[in-house]
């Protein structure tokens, strides 16, 4: 089911996109897609999101509102489903299926056996705007690592695409986006050293904005 779903809604975005082209380069070079941003040329998707919390233990850099709010800097109504299927858009590859199911908890013994995630390097782009004027930071300056007690470094994050598990879409069924912790069901997941640690990341309050700000979101697809 989900993945007849896939194909049905990838089709109905090309056929707005071939739409588009038809009217004229403009037209085509953005596309709304389920209050998604898809910008084809700059290889971008953009997306709004809510600053869920500015203090405490995070395992998530974000996820959707029935998601694990609890350890997730960011929350968005936009579903990982949507995400994905711009994504495709943008050239990624489908998720792959899995023989196993994650667990409901990700603990210290599970992290020890999950691999690197591999997939697309994309960077995050965090963008909002207060009364000091119009702000766009990388999200990792929003992390703070309690270990080496500075931001997260700057970098790329890895778009995995999360996995299909008995016809479901994991991403979509946990509503995880973005991971700190190694997270084969999320989107995007976290490839720097501390990546195996649910310890050691919280937010960077220098960094960021007031609980319940609201927030634009820019994932850009890299080149590898």
């Amino acid at each position: 089911m989900e993945a007849r779903r896939g194909l049905s809604v990838l089709a109905g975005v090309l056929l707005i996109w071939a739409g588009s082209v038809a009217m004229g380069a403009e037209a085509a070079k953005t596309i709304e897609f389920q209050g998604i941003q898809i910008d084809k040329e700059a290889r971008t998707v953009t997306f709004p999101a809510t600053i869920n919390m500015t203090s405490g233990a995070l395992e998530y850099l974000m996820v959707t509102e029935t998601g694990k709010t609890h350890e997730s800097l960011l929350s968005t109504k936009i579903q990982p489903y949507d995400i994905q299927v711009a994504m495709l858009l943008l050239g990624i590859k489908p998720a792959g299926k899995t023989d196993t199911e994650p667990p409901a908890q990700i603990t210290k013994q599970y992290l020890a056996t999950v691999p690197e995630m591999k997939g697309e390097k994309v960077s995050l782009l965090v963008e909002w705007k207060d009364g000091k004027g119009q702000h766009r930071v990388r999200a990792e300056s929003m992390v703070w690592n309690l270990k080496t007690k500075q931001a997260m470094t700057d970098g790329p994050w890895t778009y995995n695409g999360s996995e299909m598990y008995g016809g479901k879409f994991l991403a979509q069924v946990d509503g995880s986006v973005a991971a700190l912790v190694r997270d084969s069901a999320a989107l995007i997941n976290n490839p720097r050293p501390g990546n195996d640690d649910d310890q050691i990341w919280t937010p960077n309050w220098n960094a960021t904005p007031k609980e319940g700000t609201g927030v634009e979101v820019v994932v850009k697809l890299e080149e590898n």
